[in-house]
């Protein structure tokens, strides 16, 4: 039940805001209410706002009701402000707008953007955003801009601070300031006069006290996240100027940012980098002023235990294993806009630190996979620090600067203060330009003495970083909860006066974002913090950072990776301890629709998450552990007698198509739909493009003869379906179209023995039955091994996700098989001359496409046959093998910005997945079939 106050608070939203989007359901919150930091709070109330206009009316009516509230973005802040027991305010999924201004110049941006995707539309422009953090393909502009996030390159002279152009926020009652707007400016001047007036005063006030003043020059010559940005009020006159300047950094406590316009930088053409390896980090960090004064974009530090958490990666040069314990390296980066340029830089570089000795030679390089395992290897080192820690513990990051000349020293002393406390795998890496550096460590808080560990570890830090070297100890995390308690230690009376009065002027209720960067509790960095128990060796060793959720197509819907894993380590907590039975099962109950049914299972979150795990695997597992004894005898009989199934598919589709062409798309689509809801969506969902029954296979061999074979396996989806209503009337399914190409490329073709009886296993292993998974891809890979003559003969696969099954199965690796894109790139274009390309064509990489990383030969082979090529950027399509069917609802949302991808001209689009073609169909309304189709037609 909601308190009364909330509850109040519902009804009134609910007038403007659909109600669904008010979330108080225990699994909800909780799921919502996560961040990546190591703290814990559950909101009472989710708002998913969609529009300023909603952002003002959850701002007015908490005002109203005295209820605290908090915003928030994608939510990978590590240190504790974007959690809530209050009302948490979500603006993420409908704040994607941007504007590109000044031929790229600047660019205005929602929100709810991520970092990534404003560089994406920046590069056309040869332009991108300052700040370069970690984080930057998960972590959205408001928390970059809120704060002031940081990174590899831009230091202290690219990040938001330095870079913001205009900002348009909203303030505790609901005012709107645009900077970029004169009208608005004034209009606000004229309702808030006295917030102006306070603000020239503090500016007055700071700059009568010549002390004060120096203190906050001196204090930001460096990477400084630590209490407000109170440099803004020294850098700046005007009051606007300040505000906006205020509002970066500030980490939502201030006001919520409707949009934000930067600067943007040069996104130089060329870059490099390369690994300086030092006998000490005492001889690293001596060489860092040098290289600050050569022109490298960026210096990054990782010590020998960092080296050690990726020493086993597979892309790993061998040198990493054999490294001085004492080693250091420094990853050292040039970008240019001309190779003379690059060449010019590295001279000078190599010049400026010659008399200081590495190991071993170094080189810079651009050759793409050793250029991008280093950065991978730096910007992962969080996560794989954390994916190293014992199960039930946490991942920790403490994010402390020095001024540069200091830093080889504040390294001895954090090194001993790990030895002293025993964090035996504490490691420290960072941004050797701006003393920045990151300290990793993994901390168990199940016993009140380790959590009395981590205090003495953070009254140590502060006192080595603020008394002995007058540093930063938050540099570019922000401040949140973690380091509140230690602001005023930092700052000094005098200045942390002057934060209060900031928090007073823009929040004189107290109730945005209350507890983070301003907090009177001197324990609160002890409190509320996030329990870790072990649920399964999957996903035991998620740190909850969040940089998987880009990737999954159920975000937003219902859960994303993260969320899963949060809901299921609550069930394991729950049941442990016995403590709340009622939550327990309302929980279990939820998370079979949320964590289960919704979840498409397709990997592609293991593609981002920097310890590889696989959620859809962990998804999988659950579903094998509640597999009824039914379900699994179900499985055995129809992997027993695929034949028949395949052959009832057929019959059935027949059925239902000749309907459909005697009913036409509306009756068809409104009997379907009413028997679908009559059975309680037991019956699956029909659209205008399910398909027909295909023909049978009969034969076993085709163009015989040829002095090239080819073994091909239709799968059993392809072998059930056939052309859908959007295909041409002289079209053929895609087993025959197949068999055409195949000819026409001069191969004689060979089927496996019992073709109609095999299964490369999706359909059961998707579903959890991984025993009659794993049998049905064993007996194939018999079948094939022996129709190849034990591997003499390429094997062919018609659809790409049967291709990663089998792949990720198989065994015999004599076997030589093929995803569609690269056995017809390999085999099959050379053979084939193609005399009408086509002007337009839209093509989409499935997951599997993605997971063997076959995005660019599809976009290859689409070149070849279309002079122009649509490549949809999106994740899973959400039709996850039949769930389109079951739950549409997962297709339709992943499905949401396809449409608007496909350009006007544009009436066919291509894939690799049969199943997916279909959702695609649908949502796009043109005709999506296998790039096959494209290939016979362009080449007749």
């Amino acid at each position: 039940m909601l308190p009364a106050n909330y509850q109040q608070l519902r009804d009134e939203l609910a007038k403007t805001i659909d109600p669904k989007r008010l979330i108080t359901n225990p699994l909800q919150l909780l799921a919502y209410g996560t961040d990546a930091s190591f703290y814990r709070l559950i909101p009472k109330l989710v708002v998913q706002v969609h529009s300023e206009k909603e952002a003002v009316e959850v701002i007015r009516q908490t005002g109203k009701l005295n209820i605290p509230v908090t915003y928030r973005a994608a939510g990978t802040s590590l240190s504790g402000q974007a959690v809530t027991d209050s009302v948490l305010m979500v603006a993420t999924h409908q704040w994607k707008n941007y504007w590109i201004l000044d031929d790229g110049m600047k660019i205005k941006l929602q929100p709810g953007i991520t970092g990534a995707r404003a560089n994406i539309f920046l590069q056309p422009f040869g332009r991108k955003i300052g700040p370069d953090p970690a984080s930057i393909n998960a972590a959205m502009i408001g928390g970059i801009a809120s704060n002031n996030a940081s990174g590899m390159c831009c230091g202290t002279s690219q990040n938001s601070y330095k870079t913001i152009a205009d900002i348009r926020i909203v303030l505790y009652d609901g005012t709107i300031l645009d900077t970029a707007d004169e009208q608005s400016k004034k209009e606000f001047k004229e309702k808030h006069p006295e917030l102006i007036k306070e603000i020239e005063q503090l500016r007055d006030d700071i700059k009568a006290d010549s002390v004060l003043l120096e203190r906050i020059k001196r204090k930001f010559k460096i990477k400084n996240t630590t209490g407000y940005s109170i440099n803004a009020l020294v850098d700046y006159d005007d009051p606007f100027e300040i505000i906006k300047h205020l509002m970066i950094g500030a980490e939502g406590t201030l006001a919520f940012i409707s949009n934000l316009t930067y600067h943007t930088v040069i996104d130089e053409k060329f870059k490099a980098c390369a690994l300086m390896i030092f006998e000490t980090i005492e001889k690293a960090c001596e060489a860092v002023p040098a290289l600050k004064q050569s022109p490298v974009s960026a210096v990054e530090l990782l010590d020998r235990d960092s080296i050690r958490s990726v020493e086993d990666d597979p892309d790993a040069p061998d040198y990493f294993r054999t490294m001085p314990e004492t080693a250091c390296v420094l990853l050292v980066e040039i970008q240019a806009n001309t190779q003379e340029e690059m060449d010019q830089k590295e001279a000078a570089i190599r010049k400026g630190v010659e008399s200081y000795p590495t190991i071993q030679p170094y080189s810079f390089t651009s050759d793409p996979k050793e250029y991008n395992f280093n950065w991978k290897a730096r910007k992962g080192l969080l996560s794989s620090v954390g994916g190293l820690r014992r199960t039930g513990t946490t991942c920790l990051i403490e994010d402390v600067a020095f001024p540069v000349e200091s830093l080889a020293a504040a390294c001895i002393d954090l090194k001993e203060l790990f030895k002293r406390l025993e964090y035996k795998d504490a490691v420290l890496f960072g941004h050797a330009l701006d003393g920045n550096l990151h300290l990793t460590f993994s901390q168990d808080f199940s016993t009140a003495r380790e959590v009395q560990r981590y205090s003495d570890l953070m009254d140590s830090l502060a006192d080595i970083v603020v008394n002995k070297y007058n540093g930063s100890l938050k540099a570019e995390h922000g401040t949140g909860r973690n380091v509140a308690p230690f602001v005023e230690q930092e700052w000094g009376e005098a200045a942390y006066k002057i934060m209060l009065r900031i928090k007073n002027i823009f929040d004189p209720h107290k109730l945005i974002n209350p507890g983070v960067i301003i907090n009177e509790n001197p324990k609160i960095h002890l409190e509320n913090l996030k329990p870790l128990p072990a649920v399964n060796e999957i996903v035991d060793k998620c740190m909850e950072c969040g940089f998987c959720e880009p990737n999954c197509v159920s975000e937003g819907l219902t859960l994303s990776p993260r969320q899963r894993i949060v809901i299921a380590r609550e069930i394991s907590r729950l049941k442990t301890t016995g403590e709340d039975n009622a939550r327990l099962t309302q929980m279990l109950k939820d998370s079979q629709y949320f964590t289960d049914e919704t979840c498409a299972t397709d990997g592609l979150c293991g593609l981002l998450c920097p310890v590889k795990i696989d959620t859809g695997k962990f998804v999988k597992d659950l579903r094998h552990g509640n597999a009824s004894d039914s379900a699994k005898k179900n499985a055995a009989y129809i992997g027993s007698h695929m034949a028949r199934v395949t052959s009832a598919g057929r019959m059935g589709l027949n059925f239902v198509n000749f309907w459909h062409t005697v009913l036409g798309d509306s009756l068809m689509g409104g009997i379907a739909g009413g028997m679908r809801k009559i059975s309680g969506n037991n019956i699956p969902k029909w659209n205008k493009d399910m398909p027909k029954g295909a023909r049978k296979i009969k034969h076993s061999v085709a163009n015989a003869g040829q002095v090239d074979k080819v073994v091909y396996f239709p799968s059993c989806i392809n072998r059930t379906m056939g052309k859908s209503k959007g295909y041409k009337k002289d079209e053929v399914e895609l087993t025959r179209k197949t068999e055409e190409l195949l000819v026409r490329a001069g191969f004689t073709i060979v089927y496996p023995e019992a073709l109609n009886d095999l299964c490369c296993g999706m359909a059961f292993s998707s579903k959890g039955l991984k025993e009659e998974g794993a049998r049905k891809s064993k007996e194939l890979e018999d079948a094939l091994y022996k129709a190849s003559e034990n591997g003499k003969y390429p094997i062919l696969f018609d659809m790409s996700p049967c291709f990663y099954t089998f792949h990720e199965a198989y065994t015999n690796k004599d076997l030589k098989i093929y995803d569609p894109i690269e056995f017809m790139l390999e085999y099959v274009m050379p053979k084939l001359e193609v005399k009408s390309p086509r002007d337009v064509v839209t093509v989409f990489p499935v997951c599997s496409v993605k997971k063997i990383g076959m995005e660019q030969n599809l976009l290859k082979l689409a070149k070849m046959c279309s002079k122009e090529v649509t490549f949809v950027q999106s994740n899973c399509c959400g039709f996850a093998g039949d769930r389109g069917f079951t739950y549409p609802e997962l297709n339709e949302h992943g499905q949401r910005h396809l449409a608007e991808q496909i350009p006007s001209n544009c009436k066919d689009g291509y894939s690799t997945s049969r199943t997916c073609e279909i959702g695609m169909s649908e949502y796009s309304d043109i005709n999506f079939k296998s790039i096959f189709y494209l290939i016979d037609e362009v080449t007749r």
